[in-house]
């Protein structure tokens, strides 16, 4: 496996940081990973997860009551619209979900929805297959994201904390033709031989004009594959595989497509803890091999900025808990040193932060976290770089 170029630059990068906000918080609601795009109206649409708060945070895969909300914004995120359950209220337990306009206009909402059981029925059926309350918990017990319990004090009570199984599931991509404000019809993704798809930053739009959307096989997280629409989101192809490795536990791929027609993508590893990238030179048939990147933080997303460099942020899990930049000037084989625009998050349950881009060049991250009040919701930094 080929390692990146290390990103060293002449000079310390500086950005004037304005200060931080709170787009959306909610005393009985937890709300987290966020992910933003541009309408082709202008508008600016944030998709991001809401469940209600309970006294144990619980992430997607062990939550069955996760839905999809989504807030617009007409004036480059200086304001916002209350969020709004998407595609509609059938729509529960779920996964992070991605946006993806399309130069139609037409935007996409994708979703992976787990299968989820109440625990006596998940017995009475006789479901082998389903994961249990023991198992669920073990999965949370060893998430690197969530460290605000001890497992020790609920030790012998997972079915008190709970009662519920989760089966299978499945991918499907809604479909807008009025700018994200209401999803008219869904279509399904077939996935096999992975064992599901589940992506949280959209797709891209080939120069060929074919949807590529990456996933990673939820709910194992280790394996990052594509699937291609040629038809804007109607009819999805087999999936493609793009990254897999001993040692590694790919997921959660952010996709760029740059102007030479490369395809770039940054993939969450949660073995090593390191962003690692891959790209095609082909429209996504074929793939090169992950390499890591150096950067030490994840999910990321990224954007190309007017001067044609790359930017991407992500969610710094290692104190000082917080969000970085990075920047790149050669299309992403190399990246500066972090930048930090957050440094003081109260605990690594944090980030999933998206880039938007104003007119005048200013660079709006919105990220999650917990506040002094102990309140996880969505935040925003805006950033002027040089």
């Amino acid at each position: 496996m080929s390692s990146v170029r290390t990103g060293r630059w002449p000079s310390p990068l500086r950005a004037e940081i304005v200060p931080r906000g709170t787009l959306h918080r909610e005393v009985d609601a937890y709300c987290a990973h966020p992910h933003l795009a541009v309408a082709a109206d202008g508008s600016w649409l944030l998709v991001f997860n809401r469940v209600p708060r309970r006294k144990l945070i619980l992430h997607p895969p062990q939550d069955p009551d996760y839905r999809n909300v989504m807030m617009r914004s007409s004036d480059e995120g200086a304001s916002w619209s209350p969020p709004s359950v998407v595609p509609d209220y059938d729509w529960s337990g779920v996964e992070c979900a991605g946006l993806t306009v399309l130069r139609s206009g037409r935007v996409l909402l994708n979703q992976w929805r787990f299968e989820w059981l109440p625990l006596e029925r998940a017995r009475a059926l006789g479901r082998a297959d389903a994961v249990m309350p023991g198992a669920l918990f073990a999965d949370l017990a060893a998430s690197p994201e969530l460290d605000a319990f001890t497992p020790a004090a609920l030790a012998g009570e997972a079915e008190r904390a709970f009662p519920w199984a989760r089966g299978g599931g499945r991918t499907v991509v809604h479909l807008s033709d009025d700018h994200g404000r209401s999803f008219h019809a869904t279509r399904a993704i077939a996935t096999a031989p992975f064992s599901g798809g589940y992506g949280m930053r959209g797709a891209v739009e080939t120069m060929g004009g074919d949807i590529l959307l990456p996933l990673s096989d939820v709910p194992h997280y280790r394996r990052i594959f594509v699937v291609r629409s040629r038809d804007g989101g109607e009819n999805w192809s087999p999936p493609v595989l793009v990254a897999e490795g001993e040692g590694h536990e790919f997921e959660e791929p952010a996709p760029l497509l740059l102007p030479s027609g490369r395809i770039l993508l940054l993939l969450r590893d949660n073995a090593t803890r390191q962003l690692h990238a891959v790209h095609s030179d082909d429209d996504g048939h074929h793939w090169s091999a992950p390499r890591p990147t150096g950067i030490g933080a994840y999910p990321a997303q990224m954007i190309r900025l007017a001067d044609g460099r790359l930017a991407a942020v992500a969610g710094r899990r290692a104190p000082p808990f917080g969000i970085v930049l990075h920047l790149s000037q050669d299309e992403g084989e190399s990246w500066s040193e972090p930048v930090a625009l957050v440094d003081d998050l109260a605990t690594k349950d944090l980030g999933y932060p998206t880039l938007g881009l104003r007119a005048n060049g200013d660079l709006v991250v919105v990220y999650y976290a917990q506040d002094a009040a102990g309140l996880t919701g969505i935040h925003s930094v805006t950033v002027r770089l040089p």
